[in-house]
């Protein structure tokens, strides 16, 4: 199913802080947000959604266009490359990393931060 990086896409609404947008998704899972221009969007849309089925257990992955957002995007410095990732913990943003259009790649960047229910204790080397 081919729909546009739709679920978690925030066309919809508008927002004015990032933290409203934290806001929208309470569970305790990290949230990666993916500021990206419209004009790539054809381009990564296959790649966003894999990533975000891979990491769908650890991180919620939130996509918005740099186009309906231009001052948040501002903001986070998330205007110049596309896509732009933010990763955020508990509100806060722990990295990011940017014009990363492979699934793996994303899920190898961002699993080393979110790790599935249990493993907090397992270190990664």
């Amino acid at each position: 199913s081919h729909q546009a990086v739709s679920s978690t896409a925030l066309s919809m609404a508008k927002y004015n802080t990032m933290e409203e947008i934290l806001a929208k998704f309470p569970d305790d899972k990290p949230i990666l947000i993916n500021f990206y221009d419209a004009a790539t969007e054809n381009d990564i849309k296959a790649d966003i959604q894999r990533s975000k089925q891979l990491l769908a257990d650890r991180c919620t992955v939130v996509s918005i266009r740099q186009q309906d957002y231009p001052e948040i995007a501002k903001l986070w410095d998330a205007v110049e490359k596309s896509p732009s990732f933010i990763l955020f913990k508990d509100g806060t943003p722990v990295m990011r990393f940017y014009e990363e259009t492979h699934y793996l790649e994303i899920t190898a960047k961002v699993g080393k931060y979110c790790r599935p229910d249990g493993e907090e204790h397992k270190s990664y080397k």
